[in-house]
């Protein structure tokens, strides 16, 4: 019966390569999906872009939010167009 037998991974434990939050340093992030507001500087000083659905780390102890490296290039890329949009169609 071979089959049936398995390992099965702890929920609790910590991967060696865990990451670790910027504030607290403690290894518990969430991932989650969360809105990531980028105010403009320059020539657009005053304006906000609201980037929406981007793959964020929650930490769990102290709640601050840090986009993961696909969140990081996903705002990378809708900042980039919003200002082309702002520059673009605001004069």
């Amino acid at each position: 019966m071979g089959i049936l037998r398995r390992k099965v991974k702890s929920p609790h434990a910590v991967p060696a390569d865990a990451r670790h939050c910027a504030q607290c340093g403690r290894p518990s992030l969430k991932r989650t999906v969360a809105t990531y507001p980028v105010e403009l500087s320059g020539k657009l000083a005053g304006r906000r872009i609201d980037v929406y659905r981007v793959e964020m780390d929650k930490c769990r102890h102290c709640g601050m939010l840090v986009p993961t490296t696909e969140g990081k290039a996903k705002v990378d890329r809708c900042t980039k167009k919003g200002i082309e949009f702002f520059l673009k169609h605001l004069r």
